[in-house]
């Protein structure tokens, strides 16, 4: 799937402490967070930001405890595109990205994968360290 990148970026802000009342009160702003592709789990981020209709995830791996793998690699891809092309559609004012980046330090992906959603995060967002 290829990404849309002659619009104009979104504005990103990096924000180092994310809570669920963050996206409460600012429902216009789009938060963004590294997920599963089930949607599932509570760990991280998604413990704040899961189920709020402000919050935009982004697909790091394939389930909770199941990473994406060499073996997977072009679906794991086309996953993290249609998550970035999900949010580029949402048109927000701006959207708020992890300090710490999408990546949780507990888990594990390819250096490739990594690669790609450096790339395609920074074509879309301009985020410099999207993981």
């Amino acid at each position: 799937m290829a990404l849309d990148t002659s619009r104009v970026p979104l504005r990103v802000r990096r924000q180092t402490w994310i809570t669920r009342d963050d996206l409460k009160a600012n429902r216009d702003v789009i938060y963004v967070y590294g997920d599963n592709v089930k949607r599932e789990g509570r760990r991280g981020l998604a413990r704040e930001m899961r189920g709020e209709r402000n919050a935009h995830a982004i697909s790091v791996s394939w389930g909770p405890f199941d990473p994406f793998l060499l073996e997977t690699l072009e679906e794991a891809k086309q996953e993290i595109d249609r998550d970035l092309a999900a949010l580029a559609a949402r048109d927000a004012p701006f959207v708020i990205w992890p300090m710490a980046g999408i990546v949780p330090e507990f888990l594990t992906m390819p250096d490739e994968l990594y690669r790609h959603l450096t790339l395609r995060a920074r074509a879309l967002l301009n985020v410099k360290d999207p993981v």
